[in-house]
């Protein structure tokens, strides 16, 4: 490969020369070794300012990790002088713009360390090996360009969105993540969920008191601390938690009466009410959403208008009215999914009306006015007692525990963790690509930068054209 294309791979400076270019082995790797040295006659004095042409000496050539070269390691052999200012009488070594002061990584090897910590699918390992530094070099460089980012924040939105997430560091099982749900932006992640903690922490923040809705979900000390740091605030309980309650309460229904069922494994009932399929069809919604009633009236619109060539499907009846497969005496036979979850809820009295208590509060959730909303839960709540029904009896009871953070969230449609569950699933991935952090503050600062896309501890994107902005 010619000098010039060299130069222009490495898109050196124009004041810096290429003398040689070498290959040897590393071991069982090639490695490039390019000598360079700097052409500038006159360089400034860093004391008093002032330019120097006189060279006082020549220093021993230093090494410098560089960007790879058609994806081989490269190093720069850099040839430093050292002059003598006339001006201050000082001497000084002329500074080529490769490193920081003494550095023997290239600041464009550090910057790409940088970029390489923004994605959430490389570990620390991964970084390590694909930059040809030690896994200690790379966490010094990124723990550097993070030394800024805040420990507390500065300022609250008018909305909060507080989740816990089960990390497993050194600090304990569970972080706890603050969201910013409405501008969908990551605000911090805190070491612990305990509510002493949570208080010292709100407490530094000035404007907490502007904060005028807190979604969360179905923990306890939640509600605490924010009487306690938000007194103007509303508790809106997040729909996907409560609702899931409700379904997990008509499962932990099937599941009693699988064990019930076990002295016959044989048996019409255990075979129904075990199979994966089956499950699925009961804690279906058999009534459409507002999400996918929305989403069927845009169709429709676009179709009407003109501006969709295609007919919105009618995905719920095609679901239920599709036909399935089942191994009847022997043979497959074809049923609708409807048929089959009529079989299921005939097989006992206990699991029907659990099945229409969790679809009546699908119905309430989905279809009622919010000026009604608050009646028809407590007639539900009141249906569920009545029901006798240990598992519905006791959802019934968180229901009626959070009864007014409920009515929020119905009132408050706009305030859900949607943002909140998407963001998990990519601290999942943060910590599943490296098998877990066992360093609390690490994972901090690398999940925030990655979520955030910034070093600085802004909100922007700041990593544009190769340069970190502080």
């Amino acid at each position: 490969m010619k000098v010039g294309e060299v130069k222009k791979i490495l898109s050196l400076e124009s004041h810096i020369e290429i003398k040689e270019i070498r290959k040897r082995k590393e071991g069982k790797v090639d490695v490039n070794e390019i000598y360079i040295k700097s052409a500038r006659k006159k360089v400034r004095c860093p004391v008093c300012n002032q330019f120097s042409s006189k060279v006082h000496d020549y220093l021993k050539p230093s090494k410098i990790l560089y960007l790879d070269i058609v994806g081989e390691k490269t190093y720069l052999i850099v040839s430093k002088r050292r002059f003598e200012c006339k001006n201050c009488k000082r001497s000084f070594t002329e500074d080529i713009g490769l490193t920081n002061q003494d550095g023997n990584i290239s600041l464009k090897v550090k910057q790409k360390i940088l970029k390489d910590f923004l994605d959430k699918n490389k570990s620390l390992k991964d970084i390590a090996i694909s930059n040809h530094v030690s896994e200690d070099k790379a966490r010094n460089i990124f723990l550097e360009a993070t030394r800024n980012y805040p420990k507390v924040i500065k300022r609250l939105p008018e909305v909060l969105s507080l989740d816990e997430k089960a990390t497993y560091t050194s600090e304990g099982m569970y972080s706890l993540i603050i969201n910013d749900p409405i501008h969908r932006e990551t605000l911090d992640i805190l070491k612990s969920r305990k509510k002493e903690d949570l208080i010292d922490y709100f407490l530094k923040i000035e404007n907490r008191k502007n904060v005028k809705a807190v979604i969360i979900d179905l923990y306890v000390p939640y509600k605490e601390v924010i009487k306690v740091c938000f007194p103007k605030a509303i508790i809106v309980v997040d729909p996907f938690h409560y609702t899931n309650h409700v379904i997990d309460a008509l499962d932990k229904v099937r599941m009693r009466l699988v064990h019930e069922s076990e002295e016959d494994k044989k048996s019409n009932n255990y075979y129904l009410l075990k199979n994966r399929v089956n499950k699925g069809l009961l804690l279906k919604s058999f009534s459409e959403t507002k999400y996918e009633l929305k989403k069927k009236e845009e169709q429709l619109e676009k179709y009407t208008q003109g501006t969709s060539k295609k007919k919105p499907k009618d995905k719920f009846n095609d679901y239920w009215y599709g036909k399935i497969k089942i191994k009847k005496n022997n043979k497959f036979i074809e049923i609708t999914r409807v048929e089959r979850l009529y079989q299921m809820l005939q097989l006992n009295d206990e699991l029907l009306k659990a099945y229409n208590l969790k679809e009546d509060f699908l119905r309430i959730i989905n279809n009622v006015k919010t000026d009604d909303v608050k009646r028809e839960l407590k007639n539900w709540i009141k249906k569920c007692k009545e029901s006798n029904i240990p598992e519905m009896i006791s959802v019934a009871g968180t229901i009626d525990n959070w009864l007014e953070e409920v009515v929020n969230s119905l009132k408050n449609e706009q305030y859900n963790n949607g943002f909140t569950e998407a963001n998990n699933n990519v601290i999942d991935k943060i910590i599943s690509v490296s098998y877990g952090y066992k360093n609390f503050e690490f994972f901090r600062l690398r999940a925030l930068t990655i979520l955030r896309k910034s070093y600085s501890g802004e909100s922007q994107k700041n990593i544009e054209n190769g340069k970190l902005k502080k």
